[in-house]
């Protein structure tokens, strides 16, 4: 994905409204204001940030100590639209990003499926270095094999993860994983019969993989609005779900 301007297009184009960015930024939103109540000088960094989206949504929630970098020329021509602090980075190399810099929090969301075992290891270990005290590291990550898509061929991406292997990476990196919850726990079995179809239709010659774009489009008003209301129920009546196709949690 790094090098497809258009896939960034598409996250730039509906970042915004999208029901599952929008309750990734709520969640991202929720743990911030649990750790640090109504302060708003926070210091936030964004780790592959792509097109600014979260950062843009903090600022309009009033935080203003706002950081992120990309890997990508496209990200950040896209966040720089939106008139935000991003620069370029490496999560193989965060400590090469502003070496004097520290944060009170650190969000990675989809993006250390780029990395091996051992460099994300390396990159949540720069995390730790880099907090504050009392900081604390949010990262998202596509989940459960079962949920692999056009989607991931699409971004780049080779592989899911589960609970399990961040709780060994954390335990490495002298991390502990505070809070964790699977999503979207109530439409999970329609995603998985749609990804089931994509596979399908990888294996049988009916797409062709080197042509794929992600599945990351606006499904109209109404669609999205069932869709953000039922993934908003679960969080209120499943705070911690135990299955879903991304994995949401809190590191300290």
């Amino acid at each position: 994905m790094i090098d497809n301007r258009e896939e960034y297009k598409s996250m730039f184009e509906v970042e915004q409204k999208l029901w599952w960015y929008q309750i990734l930024h709520e969640r991202v939103l929720y743990q911030i204001k649990k750790q640090f109540a109504q302060k708003k000088e926070v210091a936030i960094l964004d780790a592959a940030c792509g097109t600014g989206g979260l950062l843009s949504y903090l600022k309009q929630n009033g935080f203003q100590n706002l950081t992120g970098f990309d890997y990508s020329r496209y990200a950040i021509e896209f966040s720089k639209e939106r008139n935000l602090d991003v620069s370029f980075g490496d999560l193989k190399n965060v400590d090469d990003f502003r070496k004097t810099d520290r944060y009170d929090v650190i969000c990675c969301n989809d993006a250390l499926y780029f990395l091996d075992d051992q460099q994300i290891i390396n990159a949540l270990q720069v995390f730790k270095k880099r907090l504050n005290p009392n900081g604390i590291i949010l990262i998202n990550i596509h989940a459960h094999e079962a949920f692999a898509g056009t989607h991931d061929v699409a971004v780049g991406s080779s592989r899911r993860f589960v609970l399990k292997d961040f709780k060994k990476y954390a335990q490495a990196a002298g991390l502990t994983i505070s809070y964790n919850t699977y999503w979207p726990f109530f439409l999970s079995m329609p995603i998985w019969v749609v990804r089931k179809w994509q596979r399908y239709q990888m294996r049988s010659g009916k797409v062709n993989t080197a042509e794929l774009h992600s599945d990351v489009s606006y499904p109209g008003d109404f669609i999205n609005g069932v869709l953000k209301t039922i993934t908003k129920m679960e969080g209120t009546f499943l705070p911690s779900a135990p299955f879903g196709s991304s994995l949401f949690m809190v590191l300290k």
